[in-house]
């Protein structure tokens, strides 16, 4: 964990190659930031190909998950309660 103030949390993930994070959904909106490696990261119904830059926000509970094709790092801010 980075930060965790205010109501605003900041964690840093890393993946190996083939790691994941499976489905799930936070209770609060979040921002996720690709800062190194690739992947797939699945928005509901929606993939996007994750890749230094990839930036995406997340609704309070939006089903989400992330795939590591090589070792992959992001920024995760979890912002305060809608």
């Amino acid at each position: 964990m980075l930060h965790n103030e205010g109501g605003i949390r900041t964690v840093i993930f890393a993946f190996d190659a083939g790691q994941e994070l499976t489905e799930h959904t936070a209770s609060r909106p979040a921002i996720v930031q690709i800062l190194s490696g690739t992947g797939t990261l699945r928005l509901g119904a929606d993939e996007l190909e994750a890749r230094p830059g990839t930036w995406a926000y997340l609704p309070a509970g939006l089903v989400h998950a992330i795939r590591a094709e090589s070792p992959l790092t992001l920024l995760l801010t979890l912002l305060p309660k809608e």
